[in-house]
């Protein structure tokens, strides 16, 4: 009990004083429920002391309770997580490390901007732009009925920092435009999914919740201007595709309909 109360006040510490050092000035011994600490540093969104601990654990080969606070963060579908990873990420090499030794292996690949395709788990469809430009020359978004390996769904999640989160630009490494959400909405109340050579409002930015199924980690992808997840429609055209919509209705807790996997591109 002494050793937790010594950690609290080392979270206040780091709370006044912001930083990722991972140096002494923060001790830890790792005691067992010291997991609790960090995921309560990371849910209050306090990422400079919850990244400056997890650095500490690394260093002193306690990486379990980083695996156990992280495995926590996705059954609780916590974007969180997400926020984490990007302080871990954007630090330094030895916190990047954390990223990839403790972390889902896609983590590491979105925060790398490898190209990723995005597929929708209800369908097996991977989200793609059509050919065809519009008045405003953006382009229609399409769940893709046979494409999983060309550049056409090939995407790179671009992180922006802002308002102590993080949130990403999708990029079309195809078709150079970014995805966003219309501003018009149907009889279901829900926007439809384009391709946009900006990328200059909160339509144009995205944010990830992970969840996991059947052993899968995979991400209700949100809109961050009308926080909306993403979805496929439930017409096909002729060439068996599916166009891509926002939701209005909530999709939490049916990972099985509304969530995607996000891996390389190959």
């Amino acid at each position: 009990m002494k050793t937790l109360a010594v950690l609290a006040l080392c979270l206040v510490a780091a709370s006044a004083t912001p930083s990722i050092d991972g140096d002494d000035r923060y001790p830890i011994h790792a005691p067992s429920g010291y997991e609790d600490i960090v995921t309560n540093a990371i849910i209050t969104r306090n990422y400079e002391a919850a990244a400056s601990m997890t650095v500490q654990l690394k260093r002193r080969s306690s990486g379990r309770y980083i695996t156990i606070i992280v495995n926590r963060l996705i059954r609780e579908n916590k974007r969180n997580l997400c926020d984490l990873a990007y302080k871990l990420w954007d630090y330094m090499d030895e916190s990047q490390e954390i990223v990839k030794e403790y972390f889902p292996v896609i983590f590491r690949q979105i925060f790398s901007e490898n190209s990723v395709k995005i597929i929708n788990k209800r369908d097996n469809l991977a989200i793609k732009l059509g050919d065809a430009l519009d008045s405003d020359n953006d382009r229609v978004a399409y769940g893709d009925a046979n494409d999983k390996t060309s550049d056409n769904v090939g995407w790179k999640l671009i992180p922006l920092w802002d308002d102590n989160r993080v949130y990403f630009k999708i990029f079309s490494v195809h078709r150079n435009q970014y995805l966003k959400l219309g501003t018009r909405i149907d009889v279901d109340n829900d926007h439809g999914v384009y391709g946009d050579d900006r990328a200059d409002t909160h339509r144009h930015q995205w944010y990830l919740k992970p969840v996991e199924l059947e052993n899968q980690v995979l991400f209700y992808i949100y809109n961050r201007q009308y926080d909306q997840a993403l979805k496929l429609g439930r017409n096909v055209d002729s060439d068996g595709d599916r166009r891509a919509y926002s939701s209005s209705s909530s999709v939490e807790g049916q990972p099985e309909l509304y969530a995607w996997s996000i891996s390389i591109l190959n």
